[in-house]
């Protein structure tokens, strides 16, 4: 997400004198006529929240709020936002804070402000303001049993710190409610979850006991007894229950999962395996609850290589059984993906994209891992399909015409991009990125005036483009033309992402150009530190495909392959850049080295196949 910036808006210091024989009638009708002003910015911010501008949303409200200070509503809703959004300083916040909980004191029977204000209490760890709120809350609505049990719970943490009177005292509001309701399920695990406090097995016991009465033939009841036995350690009680909830209802799919996570939690690997297959090959259990424990399955154990083999038959078994699902598709893709098997996993996201077309995270997907399977044909047909679906979403524009100037077809790039209907298209950051694609593929034609005419209009929609800035800076250095503004745009495009090395190599080149030797020289050898491998690897492997990290996945394992333009290793151009930097600056052995691994690379470049051969940079 992108991060929101706000401007600090100053509030003027409204003083409204009073005078000794009242306010004036002109005074009484500037002051409504400056309530009504703030009440109406009030109802434009809530509009402009609903819409997703948050950061329009925060500065009428701000305003609103500077007309009209006593507003309750208006200093508690903007507060929601700062806090919403992460914006501000520790001043702001307590001010936000003390806001929220003024419009809530000053309405106690209003249930949502309440709920609210509770929550956020509890994220702030103000537990007096959140007993406080829920007796209140309590009190105001007696016929709201969530609102008792909340201030039942606040009541019983306070035995963690010996003070059991607060146990009681929860106790006693689990007895009232169950006088008026009856032997609640919910209402007895919350009884349940109190006694857990205290460790008191006994009467963890007693209550689990009460709680399986009340319905002994449901498999619901029976799994909640069973994870209550889990919780206590104590595992036979346990998989009996759960055992007992799988036999009651064999399509219960939550049956099936949390008795394969007791096994894998008790260390019985082989059990759980087993428990997972059976539930998964199961003809009664739905897609659904198989599709969460396979997902469950995969998370905790694509990482463990020794069980690739395995996880990948369960999902062939799986796509035999279901072979038109297509969540079925994309979870295996992203597992064949993070396993670098990208022309396997292309192929199971396009299975995706066939079964279900509206779904444009498969489309990305399926291009990406085309191109780092290294089939940019495949990708550029992809893209070509995704186009029309989705008119509205720039970013296969954006990407089809990447992967076609990848392969040196920048007229189709650009014929790709002009098909983009801009006319109501209001993102000026992805009008910018759509310009700098022109630009790039323009000067790729030769047409380098046209070019840098694209790179102004699309700095022009976004002056912080650092992709603009760069290319800019660095096609400029190229033709050896306004070294000055080449140097203030790669200085900005450095600023702006200080940690992307092909940032600094351009900055390295186009101090090249301007002859400051050394200072080119502390910029690539910057550049270089930052490429997470030698060249060498991969030398001589002329069909390798240079792919940026895509192994993150730890919270969620759909999320691979975000980028494929980020390369791990430096490209020829940037050892061939260190080769001529290095010669310049007196060492021309060293340079003769970057030069070979430049040459290694792009072995067809006459240009460098004559400067290794020469072991200069001057040659005929």
């Amino acid at each position: 997400m992108r991060r929101i910036y706000l401007p600090l808006i100053l509030l003027a210091a409204a003083i409204i004198g009073s005078l000794s024989g009242g306010a004036r009638t002109g005074d009484r009708r500037d002051t409504a006529r400056i309530k009504d002003k703030a009440a109406y910015l009030f109802l434009e911010g809530v509009a402009a929240l609903n819409d997703g501008a948050v950061d329009r949303a925060y500065l009428l409200l701000d305003r609103a709020s500077e007309l009209d200070p006593t507003d309750i509503d208006i200093a508690a809703f903007k507060g929601e936002i700062l806090y919403a959004t992460g914006i501000g300083d520790s001043a702001q916040y307590a001010e936000s804070y003390e806001a929220i909980r003024r419009r809530y004191l000053n309405n106690p029977a209003d249930a949502d402000n309440g709920s609210r204000f509770a929550n956020l209490a509890i994220k702030l760890s103000r537990y007096e303001d959140v007993e406080n709120t829920y007796r209140l809350l309590t009190e105001n609505f007696p016929g709201r049993p969530d609102f008792a049990l909340n201030y039942a719970w606040v009541q019983a943490v306070k035995v963690v710190d010996g003070d059991t009177a607060g146990l009681d005292s929860a106790m006693a509001i689990y007895d009232r409610l169950e006088a008026g309701m009856g032997s609640d399920a919910t209402l007895i695990s919350h009884r349940i979850r109190a006694l857990s406090l205290t460790r008191d097995t006994v009467a963890i016991a007693r209550e689990i006991n009460h709680l399986f009465s009340t319905a002994p033939a449901d498999p619901e009841i029976n799994l909640i007894v069973g994870s209550s036995y889990d919780a206590l350690g104590m595992p036979d009680s346990a998989i009996r229950y759960y055992d007992r909830a799988c036999e009651l209802d064999s399509t219960f799919g939550q049956a099936y999962l949390m008795r394969a996570e007791f096994y894998m939690s008790e260390g019985d690997s082989a059990r759980y395996d087993t428990e997972v297959f059976r539930a998964l090959e199961s003809t009664n259990l739905e897609f659904e609850p198989k599709f969460e424990i396979l997902t469950n399955y995969v998370r905790a154990l694509y990482g463990d290589t020794s069980r690739t083999a395995s996880i990948r038959n369960l999902f062939d078994r799986m796509e035999l059984i279901h072979p038109a699902e297509p969540d079925l598709h994309s979870l295996y893709g992203s597992f064949l993906a993070v396993n670098d098997s990208f022309a396997a996993a292309a192929e199971q996201f396009g299975y995706a994209v066939d079964l279900q077309p509206e779904d444009a995270s498969n489309w990305q997907l399926l291009m990406q891992t085309s191109i780092s399977a290294g089939d940019t044909i495949a990708a550029i047909d992809a893209g070509r399909r995704a186009i029309p679906l989705f008119p509205d979403n720039m970013l296969f524009t954006i990407y089809t015409a990447a992967y076609l100037s990848l392969i040196d077809r920048p007229a189709e790039a650009i014929e790709v991009l002009d098909s983009f209907d801009t006319s109501s298209f209001n993102n000026n950051d992805a009008l910018s990125d759509l310009h700098q694609a022109r630009g790039d593929n323009l000067y790729k034609l030769g047409l380098r005036d046209s070019a840098f005419a694209e790179y102004e209009r699309s700095l022009a929609l976004n002056p912080m483009n650092a992709g603009t800035q760069n290319n800019a800076a660095y096609f400029r250095a190229v033709d050896g033309i306004e070294l000055d503004k080449a140097l203030q745009l790669a200085e900005k495009a450095v600023q702006s992402a200080p940690h992307n090395p092909t940032y600094i190599d351009t900055y390295a080149w186009v101090l090249f150009k301007r002859k400051d030797y050394p200072a080119a020289k502390l910029q690539i050898d910057l550049a270089l530190s930052m490429y997470s491998a030698e060249v060498d690897s991969i030398i001589g492997d002329s069909d390798s495909v240079l792919i940026g990290d895509s192994t993150d996945v730890e919270t969620e394992i759909a999320e691979v392959v975000e980028e494929v333009f980020y390369d791990d290793l430096p490209s020829s151009e940037v050892y061939d850049h260190a080769g001529d930097i290095y010669f310049m600056n007196g060492e021309p052995e060293q340079a003769v080295v970057y030069w070979e691994k430049a040459l290694a690379l792009d072995p067809n470049n006459e240009k460098i196949k004559k400067k290794v051969t020469h072991k200069t940079y001057f040659f005929e």
